[in-house]
């Protein structure tokens, strides 16, 4: 879980600034080692998810879950692994 401290919108660009709802929260063990903070991930809405995950999978990026699972905006989300992006978590959304 996460809280959100605030949020921004610019457009179809949305800013969330977040700490973590608990102490062993993804946020919180983000925070432990990265104690300066930086960025957790970023969110890419596409129309069709299911579609991204495959080609995610045929062009070797590893996906963290087996099937998609309901976001904090209440859409289907799932997670790239970010050692396959950059160094970058990255969630996919369902437009």
């Amino acid at each position: 879980k996460r809280q959100v401290s605030t949020q921004s919108t610019w457009g179809n660009t949305k800013l969330e600034l977040l700490h973590p709802h608990g102490a062993k929260s993804p946020l919180a063990g983000f925070l432990e080692k990265n104690p300066g903070g930086g960025m957790h991930h970023i969110c890419v809405e596409v129309p069709d998810l299911k579609a991204v995950i495959a080609a995610a999978k045929a062009a070797g990026i590893r996906v963290l879950g087996e099937e998609p699972k309901i976001g904090a905006h209440n859409k289907p989300v799932m997670f790239l692994h970010p050692k396959d992006c950059g160094g970058v978590l990255v969630e996919m959304e369902q437009k």
